[in-house]
């Protein structure tokens, strides 16, 4: 499989970033939010009351991992975070075969919610969505917490 840069169109005004913009190119594009190895199917999106939340679920076939991913815009919250893990915790019961990991995206991820993701009862991934001078959109990782390891010590926070 070959590994390629995310093409995004640019948005002209980066004030004009929408939720359902941004939606749609991650269904164009999932591997743009550097989820897992490999290439992500884009399985489908979670609309919320909010215009500017949604969720995506990713299945990385290489890895077998599926990936349910909140994104909001502005500044992520500790809602972002729980709604994150609760929309894990129903995913995996519906497919409890299948390895699942939640993140959580957004414009800003403030100190505390940093520390919510690396204390969830499960290991939630932090993505911090940039949109650059020119209207395109980058990604940043924050560290992900590391899956606990069966019969190992428990993870503690920073």
């Amino acid at each position: 499989m070959n590994s390629r840069s995310p093409e995004l169109s640019p948005i002209d005004d980066p004030a004009a970033l929408s939720g359902a913009w941004l939606a749609a190119r991650v269904e164009e594009d999932p591997a743009w939010l550097g989820l897992g190895d490999g290439m992500p199917a884009f399985e489908r999106t979670v609309v919320h009351a909010r215009p500017d939340q949604f969720a995506v679920i990713l299945f990385h076939p290489a890895d077998g991992v599926r990936h349910i991913v909140e994104v909001q815009l502005g500044a992520a919250d500790i809602d972002q975070v729980d709604r994150a893990v609760r929309h894990l915790e129903e995913e995996s019961s519906l497919l409890p075969l299948i390895p699942h990991r939640a993140a959580v995206a957004a414009e800003r991820i403030p100190d505390d919610v940093l520390a919510a993701a690396w204390q969830a009862r499960v290991p939630v991934d932090v993505v911090a969505l940039q949109v650059e001078p020119s209207g395109e959109l980058t990604t940043v990782h924050g560290e992900a917490r590391p899956s606990p390891v069966p019969d190992g010590p428990a993870v503690t926070g920073p």
